[in-house]
């Protein structure tokens, strides 16, 4: 059995070896395909997708078409840098194609280009406002950007679409969670969770909500369904491990926080709480420290 017992050298290397997590996320990865609702609309355009439609250099439809059959492969087989630039001739060659943009959209957001991402899922949304996904996406990639009310706006389109979207319902839950609107943002996560109780990225998002709204106890339940569905998630553990402190269970919660460092701790919090528990050789009280939800292409 592992000794809750770590020494100076194993925290010094953790320490040093520590890098920020991404800020919270829905924390899982973009949604793929184009669900569209029967009988649906999305209503009036949203004021953020005003503006001027990008006007792509035009190629020829037979390099379209094989640029469009090669990004579509490479996308398949998650190699999303090479995808984007392929997908991009496709664009070019199809201009109109709502579908083209979206799924180059998703790519260039696997691939770290968030701005790019955006741009992209905007175009697909202009072109053809009825498919859900996209809007949940455009949702996802502005939180990620930071832009909550952009987030806001496009959740809340993707949920005139489909009240009953987990994902939407989610990615609202995150963008109202950084406007200070928590008492909103609880009841568009707990519905989420309703929704969809296996997912471990909307589990974990509604446990930090509680955990910052002063209500660890609450928070519990929803964190151990994230630890059951990721529990090889460094933050999924942090934070059940700062539910089960703030509610007096200090030996849960060093598991929780051991478990943490073995997935990576890659902020270091959980370390840090190791060392304020005395679970380690040196001894440096701390404020117990959640951790936000990396956002992690899949």
């Amino acid at each position: 059995m592992r000794s809750a017992t770590l020494t100076n050298a194993t925290l010094l290397s953790f320490v040093t070896s520590a890098a920020l997590l991404a800020s919270c996320g829905s924390g899982e990865g973009l949604e793929s395909g184009t669900s569209t609702i029967a009988g649906g609309g999305a209503g009036a355009m949203p004021a953020s997708l005003s503006g001027e439609t990008l006007q792509p250099v035009i190629v020829d439809a037979a390099t379209a078409k094989a640029a469009w059959k090669e990004g579509v492969a490479l996308f398949d087989d998650g190699d999303f840098a090479a995808a984007s630039e392929k997908l991009k001739t496709a664009v070019a060659g199809e201009p109109g194609d709502a579908y083209r943009h979206y799924l180059l959209g998703l790519a260039l957001w696997k691939s770290g280009d968030r701005d790019g991402a955006e741009t992209s899922l905007v175009e697909s949304v202009k072109l053809d406002a009825t498919p859900l996904k996209p809007w949940i996406n455009l949702a996802r990639v502005r939180n990620d950007r930071g832009d909550r009310s952009g987030a806001l706006e496009a959740a809340d389109t993707a949920l005139q679409l489909d009240p009953q979207s987990a994902d939407a319902l989610h990615q609202k839950g995150r963008a109202l969670m950084e406007l200070a609107r928590g008492d909103e943002a609880r009841e568009a996560l707990t519905a989420a969770h309703g929704l969809d109780a296996e997912n471990g990225y909307i589990a974990n998002t509604l446990g930090l909500l509680l955990i910052q709204l002063g209500k660890p106890a609450e928070a519990v339940e929803p964190l151990e369904a994230a630890k059951s569905a990721l529990p090889h998630v460094a933050y999924v553990r942090n934070n059940l491990g700062v539910a089960y402190e703030r509610t007096g269970r200090a030996d849960e919660a060093k598991i929780e926080y051991l478990a943490a460092v073995d997935a990576g701790d890659t902020g270091g919090k959980a370390m840090q709480s190791l060392v304020r528990l005395g679970a380690t050789d040196t001894t440096q009280p701390q404020e117990p420290t959640v951790e936000t939800a990396a956002v992690t292409p899949q």
